[in-house]
């Protein structure tokens, strides 16, 4: 089947050195699709949109060791992407080519992204399932001895960006993937609503003034 490129963008505040540093980036995807059946590539390619649109957009992304990030995620209700290494745009692009492969269940598959930030200077990282970056995100004890067979949030299909221990289990997201289809639905509705509004007629009808009583 044909590859297609699909060019998106989001924004997260990141943590460096104890600040905080708005942050846009620019992520260009290669994408191959698996399956042939179209409505199921169109199902799969609506939740790689709502994975940049509304699970990484909005965040603050932090290495997970940072003091800062744990006084944040302990007195605000922000969301988070927690990175096993300092917020460098190389470490972004591996986290973000893991998990958008993870969440498309083998249907498409991201063969390679680009991604720049403002904040890395317009530079832009390419990476793939041999880069070297992506050995990067190999960690030992993510998780307690109790939790040690799950896999971190970056390689799991679930909405997470951020891992936490709970007593039934470990954090598996902000929604699960069965509201995203409400979540693309809405959005769809709301597109039609402002292209529509673009052809309403409301006429009012103004005071002319001059026999307007005193």
């Amino acid at each position: 089947m044909s590859s297609f490129i699909w060019t998106t963008k989001f924004k997260s505040i990141i943590i460096v050195d104890n600040e905080l540093f708005q942050n846009h980036y620019d992520v260009k995807l290669h994408i191959k699709p698996i399956t042939s059946n179209l409505k199921e590539q169109s199902e799969y390619f609506d939740r790689l949109k709502v994975l940049f649109d509304h699970v990484l957009s909005g965040t603050i992304t932090s290495y997970r060791e940072d003091k800062l990030y744990r006084v944040l995620a302990h007195s605000t209700n922000n969301r988070f992407i927690e990175l096993p290494k300092s917020p460098y745009d190389q470490i972004m692009a591996a986290v973000c080519f893991c998990k958008s492969n993870a969440v498309l269940d083998g249907k498409i598959i991201v063969e390679k992204i680009e991604l720049g930030s403002y904040q890395g200077d317009g530079i832009m990282y390419s990476v793939d399932k041999n880069s070297k970056e992506v050995t990067l995100l190999d960690v030992d004890e993510w998780f307690s001895k109790k939790y040690a067979k799950f896999d971190p949030w970056w390689l799991r299909g679930d909405t997470a960006t951020y891992d936490r221990e709970m007593s039934k289990g470990i954090y598996t997201g902000h929604f699960s993937w069965k509201e995203e289809t409400q979540i693309v639905n809405n959005e769809k509705e709301l597109k039609k609503e402002n292209h529509a509004k673009i052809f309403e007629f409301n006429p009012k009808i103004l005071d002319g003034g001059k026999d307007k009583s005193k």
